[in-house]
């Protein structure tokens, strides 16, 4: 009888505890079992392997669970916020209650004022989303500015610039794929390692999930997902209500220079590397003013950079609304949107962003304290793989070979000795390169002239 008590109440503290996760529908068993079990990994700190049969709303259930157990710790920790210190007090109940009534606003006054200036851009949104959207007037002034960089081919921007491979280990990991200039920029902004301080203090780093998927457009059904759902809001009011105040989510989605990209003259070439490569030389310290592109941020337009930060987390857009809202306000999307990454609540990108080093530290990401959540897990070793491997053919290695000898032979007299070093090295890389693929190729030419020159066999 006893070991039969036990075991009930063993089994009813182990009994499964019933959460409100907020689903837009009535959520069948599957899906409740794994939302619970996403709360419970997310509340007990774990790594989770979740996996769920084709049609059983699993994102929606996701989203359920990720975002319920969100605003629960983000309620959880302003409590805690609140009471901090006030338990060892000796002071008297009402100048603690006082005290915790100050801290509260002084805890939601940054908060409220965010939530205000979103609230009214959602307003204006609705009333003028397709005058908005089109920003046909402002787009076509830039459109002529941006012609203004045709005709920059001078031979000059050809030759490399003084480059010493001994002092890379000085450079911020990551930071040598970028020009002073766009590391300037990113300082500015708070993208990067080299961020000021203050500009970290305007804004107080969110809690956050980040969500990755392997393409823009799976998160764009994600993001779908993300408009069927309402939260109540992560800071409890004062006096209870029947009805929570609900809180808009304050999502973000990032990409490369490829999708974000607002510069016709930039964005209408034909690769990645092209379109990164012109992107830095526009913000080189040698090209002319009226050259540069007239999108970036600056000094001058960061009313600009803050009018985006707060229309990208007014409402939840896609990589395309992106691209049109930059378009719109007339600034670089691709860095301005570096901007709403700290009081967001909820970032998708894509797995090359999240699983590169180099581009986390670009983009001023920190996956310390956060929850990360990668979608279609199963393709994960072929994307790590894809990221930091490449393939290259025979032909390629020979054609890079010849255009490496006409341009040492057209600049060698203006290239600095280092860098013609550096240029010979490159050279014996790709010469090893070409013979060990020729000497592949060989190996069964070879075997066959063998097998046949041994059988006594002649060909005329």
């Amino acid at each position: 009888m006893t070991s039969t008590l036990e075991t009930d109440d063993a089994h009813e503290s182990q009994a499964p505890v019933h959460r409100d996760f907020h689903h837009p529908y009535t959520p069948y068993d599957i899906q409740e079992t794994f939302m619970s079990t996403v709360y419970e990994v997310l509340e007990e700190g774990k790594v989770g392997i979740l996996e769920s049969p084709t049609g059983t709303g699993k994102s929606l259930s996701l989203i359920c669970g990720s975002l319920t157990w969100l605003r629960g710790h983000k309620r959880k920790t302003f409590e805690e916020g609140l009471n901090w210190g006030q338990d060892d007090s000796d002071e008297p109940e009402w100048i603690i209650e006082q005290t915790k009534a100050r801290k509260r606003r002084e805890m939601l006054r940054m908060r409220e004022d965010l939530e205000n200036r979103l609230a009214k851009i959602r307003a204006k949104e609705k009333a003028q989303r397709e005058r908005y959207l089109k920003g046909e007037n402002r787009f076509k002034k830039r459109k002529k500015e941006a012609k203004a960089t045709d005709g920059y081919d001078d031979e000059e921007q050809f030759v490399l610039e003084d480059y010493d491979s001994d002092g890379e280990h000085k450079s911020a990991p990551g930071d040598i794929q970028y020009s002073a200039e766009t590391l300037e920029l990113m300082a500015k902004l708070g993208m990067g390692p080299t961020a000021l301080k203050d500009d970290e203090e305007e804004i107080e780093e969110e809690m956050k999930i980040f969500y990755c998927s392997r393409t823009h457009s799976q998160l764009t059904q994600f993001i779908n997902e993300l408009r069927r759902v309402n939260f109540p809001s992560a800071i409890p009011d004062e006096e209870p209500k029947k009805e929570p105040e609900i809180e808009n989510l304050k999502h973000l989605t990032l990409g490369s220079r490829k999708n974000l990209c607002i510069n016709p003259q930039v964005n209408k070439l034909s690769s990645v590397t092209a379109i990164n490569e012109r992107c830095a030389e526009l913000q080189k310290s040698g090209t002319a003013q009226e050259h540069k592109c007239t999108f970036l941020p600056n000094k001058e337009n960061q009313p600009l950079v803050n009018d985006f930060r707060d229309h990208a987390l007014a409402t939840l857009r896609d990589i395309e609304d992106m691209g049109a809202l930059g378009k719109e306000i007339g600034i670089c999307p691709y860095y301005a949107s570096r901007s709403a990454i700290k009081p967001a609540e909820i970032v998708t990108l894509p797995y090359p962003l999240l699983l590169q080093k180099s581009a986390r530290e670009a983009l001023g990401i920190s996956l310390k304290g956060h929850v990360v959540i990668i979608d279609e897990a199963h393709n994960l070793m072929d994307a790590i793989a894809g990221i930091h491997g490449i393939e290259i053919s025979l032909k390629q290695l020979q054609m890079a070979r010849a255009q490496l000898g006409g341009y040492f032979q057209k600049f060698r007299n203006r290239l600095k000795g280092k860098n013609r070093v550096y240029i010979a090295q490159v050279v014996r890389v790709v010469d090893s390169l070409i013979g060990y693929l020729e000497g592949r190729l060989s190996i069964p030419v070879r075997f066959l002239v063998s097998s046949v020159e041994s059988s006594g066999a002649n060909f005329k």
